[in-house]
Order: structure tokens, then C-alpha cells, then sequence
């Protein structure tokens, strides 16, 4: 169990960080032409904390003696190939390739996401309220900065998918970059949920690095807030929308 979950939150760790590395060289390639992209500058404090916060509890986990928990690896598994599929999109769009795939209609397996995802969220909930019911612990405050984060996050991902729905009848279909960004973010605080569930029944400890990580993920976490609702309301302009056009809500996943 131990492996597999320091196995899995290096992986993701990796690709979160390399969002961040693939989103700089854009910048880097276009700020002449296009300026300042507050999405890119966003994303990139995002992934250089999310990344980092994975790839050091995963390496706790493999070369410290941590021991991983079972809802760790339920949180982390769901996320980590919308994780990875958008990182290759990325890869794909930065060598020149389209770096989107398109869904026409709603297929079956789309249309079962929200019961899916309902599931998904009760029963981990469930088990996350049964384990802490049962701590003696009690609350961990340096859990504060997770829960944060659990709230962000799911804020980020309904702005994201409410665009993919109001895009879906202009574009008669879903773009898989947007969806599979939709997913991550609330994932993600799943993720972070139970590692606040886990601090609080005493199988994770505490440790500054980590913390210090966790708390500067808030802010990046309430800039990248702004920026989704300000390019969804139209009142901010960036790469994804031409200067000569009207405003126009943004496709979710596309800087």
C-alpha cells in the first residue's frame, strides 16, 4: 500500500510540475507578441505548488517511513490520468500538434460522470468522517491550509465545467483538455482532504516543509480563482481570446 501510494503521488507530483515548466516556455515563446497571460503566470504558481506538495509527500512516503493510507491512493488514482492526460495535450500542443481532442455529443460515459463523481465523493466522505469519528487525536490545525485548498479547488472546478456546459451548445460537444482540467482541480482536493483526514488521526505528521508548501498553495490556488472567473465573466483579457473580438467565455484548459 505504502508503495503504491508514493508511487502514484510521485507520478502526479511530476506532471503537476512539469504543467508549470510547459506553461513558462509558452510564455516565454509568446510574451513578445501577446504580453503578460495572467492564466499562464497562474498556472504556473499552481502547478509549482501542487507538484511540489505531492512530490514530497511521496518521497516521505518511499524514503521516510511514512505509511500511506488506502484513501490516499483512492484520491490519488482517480486523478492521476485526467492529470496525465492533460500534461500530454500540453506536450502535444507545445511540439506543434493540435493539443485538444474533441467529444461530439454527450456518449454514455460522459453522461454518467455527475452520478459517477456523486458516488465517488459520498463514499469517500464517508470513510474520511468514519475514520476521524474514531481518532483520538482529534482536528490537526496544521490541516487548516488542505481544507483550504478542498475549497478552492472545488471552486475552481465548478467555474471550469460551467463553462464546458455554456460552451457545449455553441461547440455541439466537449473539448477533452477542458474536461480533463475540470477534473483535476477537484480531485486534487479530495486529495488534500484526506491527507488533512490522515494528519488528524495521527498517520501523517507533521513536517514545515510540507506545511510551508501547503499554505503557499492558498494563494496561488485564490489567483488562479480570479483568473477563471475573470476570463469566464469576460472582464479580463488574455492569450485565449483574440484582441479584435468580442468577449466570449473562455474553453476551459486552453491558455
Amino acid at each position: 500500500m505504502t508503495a503504491a501510494v508514493a508511487a502514484a503521488n510521485i507520478v502526479l507530483g511530476i506532471a503537476y510540475t512539469s504543467y508549470g515548466i510547459i506553461t513558462a516556455i509558452d510564455m516565454k515563446r509568446g510574451w513578445r507578441t501577446m504580453g503578460f497571460s495572467h492564466f499562464g503566470a497562474a498556472w504556473i504558481f499552481m502547478a509549482f505548488t501542487c507538484g511540489p506538495h505531492h512530490l514530497e509527500h511521496g518521497l516521505h512516503l518511499a524514503l521516510a517511513g511514512r505509511v500511506g493510507g488506502p484513501l490516499d491512493l483512492a484520491a490519488v488514482a482517480i486523478g492521476l490520468p485526467f492529470g496525465v492526460i492533460w500534461l500530454l495535450l500540453r506536450l502535444e500542443a507545445l511540439s506543434g500538434g493540435r493539443g485538444d481532442r474533441f467529444i461530439s455529443g454527450t456518449p454514455w460515459y460522459l453522461a454518467i460522470g455527475p452520478m459517477v463523481a456523486a458516488v465517488y465523493v459520498t463514499a469517500l466522505g464517508a470513510a474520511a468522517l468514519t475514520l476521524l469519528r474514531t481518532s483520538e487525536v482529534g482536528f490537526a490545525r496544521t490541516a487548516v491550509p488542505n481544507l483550504l485548498l478542498l475549497g478552492l479547488y472545488a471552486a475552481i472546478g465548478a467555474v471550469l465545467f460551467k463553462t464546458q456546459f455554456e460552451n457545449r451548445p455553441i461547440e455541439g460537444g466537449w473539448s477533452v483538455s477542458g474536461l480533463s482540467l475540470g477534473v483535476v482541480f477537484p480531485t486534487c482536493g479530495l486529495m488534500h482532504t484526506v491527507h488533512a483526514t490522515y494528519m488528524s488521526t495521527g498517520l501523517y505528521e507533521y513536517e514545515w516543509h510540507g506545511f510551508t508548501i501547503d499554505w503557499l498553495a492558498v494563494p496561488a490556488a485564490a489567483y488562479f480563482l480570479w483568473v477563471v472567473w475573470a476570463l469566464y465573466r469576460g472582464t479580463l483579457s488574455d492569450w485565449n481570446r483574440a484582441a479584435d473580438r468580442a468577449p466570449q467565455p473562455i474553453v476551459a484548459g486552453r491558455a
